[in-house]
């Protein structure tokens, strides 16, 4: 089965003010999102992602490489053209945009018929696909409201119905929560993850690391146009992170012995004593040594990174 998204040595490059120098936007991009997944393009203001997405969706041509979707690529400017190859491909994609923009004096329902109109879609067949896609985002009891009076949380969802409407396998999704209170952001959540379970792809690109984290199952974050990280997001945050142990008390005898294995000891703030490793792969070692001086565990913690620790250290380390 081919990926959703491939990207191959993708590099995009533009002229400065004047044609003075060249500058790089995407710089030999290689990544793969399979079908089915919640995948999280991550990255820095000016990092590449908007570029990027505007080349998934046929809007700018690439410098060099490619960009398959569901192991097709677009081949001409024609994609706009009824009935081609590219526009039938460009039909399989929807699009959020941040911050989308309706007119204010449409119902929620008459702005669905308007981009309706512009997937092709007419008659019986677009009632139908507004009505499931109302039904879909939780938007039906505000469909005949104008536009004018909705929250910035009905706003977005309306924005995925009008992403849904011609049924796309692949969503891509620019800052779905940005500037949404928790109870929206929450819903939006719940709604991707009810996407998921309907079979669709999602390519989420957002600055909201934390909404990220509880959503996507592998990331991607870039930076000046390169990848810097790309991987599962639950192998990427605990690999080669510390445990700490904490115990009732410990021996100076017993205090010796862990040392030598690279551990720092000390006071925690509960007023137990921590047994800080410098990887996992020692934990093992430890236990063994307070097993046999009796020492009493009361818990061991992994220390995980958020999404958020990642981020930072990421692009700070690259910088570097």
């Amino acid at each position: 089965m081919p990926a959703a998204i491939e990207i191959i040595n993708l590099t995009k490059t533009y002229r400065s003010l004047f044609g003075l120098r060249q500058v790089t936007a995407v710089d030999n991009l290689n990544l793969h999102v399979d079908e089915g997944e919640v995948f999280g393009f991550l990255g820095p203001n000016g990092a590449g992602k908007t570029t990027t997405i505007k080349i998934l969706l046929g809007i700018l041509y690439p410098s060099s490489g490619e960009c398959k979707l569901f192991g097709e690529q677009f081949t001409s400017s024609s994609a706009f053209a009824p009935e081609t190859a590219d526009s039938r491909l460009k039909a399989s994609i929807g699009y959020l945009p941040e911050g989308p923009y309706f007119h204010e004096f449409l119902t929620g329902r008459e702005v669905l018929a308007f981009y309706g109109r512009l997937y092709g879609l007419g008659g019986q067949n677009l009632k139908k696909r507004i009505s499931e896609t109302l039904e879909i985002v939780g938007m039906e009891y505000a469909a005949d409201r104008l536009v004018q009076h909705y929250s910035k949380g009905m706003r977005q969802r309306v924005g995925l119905a009008q992403a849904l409407l011609s049924d796309p396998k692949l969503l891509i999704l620019d800052e779905p929560t940005v500037g949404l209170d928790p109870i929206a952001r929450r819903e939006i959540r719940d709604l991707l993850l009810k996407l998921k379970g309907l079979g669709k792809t999602l390519f989420i690109c957002s600055h909201e690391l934390s909404e990220v984290e509880m959503v996507c199952e592998r990331i991607g974050i870039v930076n000046h146009g390169k990848l810097i990280k790309y991987g599962k997001l639950v192998d990427l945050a605990f690999k080669d992170r510390a445990v700490e142990i904490h115990v009732a008390s410990l021996s100076d005898e017993t205090r010796k012995k862990l040392e030598a294995l690279n551990c720092i000891t000390g006071k925690h703030e509960t007023g137990l004593t921590s047994i800080r490793l410098p990887a996992r792969q020692a934990v093992y070692d430890v236990l063994d040594v307070l097993k046999a001086s009796s020492t009493d565990v009361v818990e061991v913690l992994s220390q995980k990174e958020s999404l958020e620790d990642l981020f930072i250290r990421t692009v700070k380390e690259e910088v570097a």
